[in-house]
């Protein structure tokens, strides 16, 4: 919250008042060096800020501290490849980091189709080599007119290199859905992010007060065990308040309500992020046993909340 409040003040002084933009902007690159946390997001706007005034090499500095803090968040990264383009770093991109090369050799090659030039097929082969392209996405993707500008038997060649692809990118693009909602620190919201609320619900009928789960309990590649605990304990303490429900065991989800309420007490005590979600989750809870068809069986539980 007062990462939030702080980033407000900067925006309404950059955008509002021209006296103190320069100030405001100073201010936010001093926080983001200084005391921006983990995940890098103040880096970031300062990065957008730069960029979209067209600083590029400050805004280079400030997505690259950002992706220093959040080395596996793609937006940071698909930025700091523009504003290394934008201001002529790629040499410092390739040599920042293992990702860093491959960003770099990817701007390379895009401006090599972008102006029409037959492409140098060792960057194709080079991201290739790193599992940048499949064969569909040479086929039909946004590089697939200029991979056709290469002569055939390069490009036949290049093909039989390129391996099965092993990651997902719908699985990657939940990844990141759930790492922007702060809810996920508490919550298992892998199921709602790929859209099987219809499928598995751990909240309410239709027009209820609802939330889900995953079934499998996935969870994002880049969240810590603690945060992945904490979310499948909390979920997991109300999917059974759920299915007491559903079966009438007034015994079993009276225990389960006791597990989840500890869960939540647990959270709160975690920091002030944690304490509100962890009450907004709590009232829900208490409007579902109040208010939805399917926890009519245990609706006298909405006293303990």
């Amino acid at each position: 919250m007062e990462t939030l409040l702080f980033l407000e003040e900067v925006l309404l002084d950059v955008w509002d008042n021209p006296q103190a933009k320069e100030e405001a902007m100073s201010r936010l690159r001093y926080v983001c060096r200084t005391k921006d946390t983990d995940d890098g997001y103040l880096c970031y706007m300062w990065g957008l800020l730069e960029y979209q005034r067209g600083n590029f090499n400050e805004s280079y500095a400030g997505f690259r501290k950002a992706l220093d803090k959040n080395p596996n968040d793609t937006l940071y990264k698909n930025m700091l490849r523009l504003s290394a383009e934008k201001s002529g770093n790629l040499s410092d991109l390739k040599a920042h980091s293992y990702d860093g090369e491959v960003l770099a050799f990817l701007s390379e090659l895009e401006k090599q189709c972008r102006e029409g030039s037959t492409p140098s097929s060792n960057l194709f082969q080079f991201l290739i080599e790193r599992g940048v392209f499949t064969k569909d996405s040479l086929k039909r993707g946004s590089f697939s007119s200029c991979f056709q500008k290469l002569e055939p038997i390069e490009q036949l060649t290049l093909q039989k290199q390129i391996r099965n692809p092993k990651l997902s990118y719908k699985e990657r693009f939940v990844a990141d859905q759930m790492k922007s909602d702060p809810f996920t620190k508490i919550w298992d919201t892998s199921a709602f992010h790929r859209g099987e609320l219809g499928k598995e619900m751990v909240g309410g009928t239709s027009g209820a007060v609802s939330a889900s789960v995953s079934s499998n309990g996935d969870s994002s590649p880049n969240q810590s065990n603690g945060i992945f605990r904490s979310q499948n304990q909390i979920t997991e303490a109300w999917k059974k308040v759920k299915l007491a429900s559903q079966s009438g065991n007034e015994t079993q989800a009276r225990e389960a309500l006791r597990q989840f309420l500890t869960e939540v007490q647990a959270t709160k005590s975690k920091g002030k992020s944690e304490a509100m979600m962890a009450t907004a989750l709590e009232r829900a809870a208490k409007l579902l046993l109040e208010q939805d068809p399917q926890y009519a069986k245990i609706r006298f539980l909405a006293k303990e909340l």
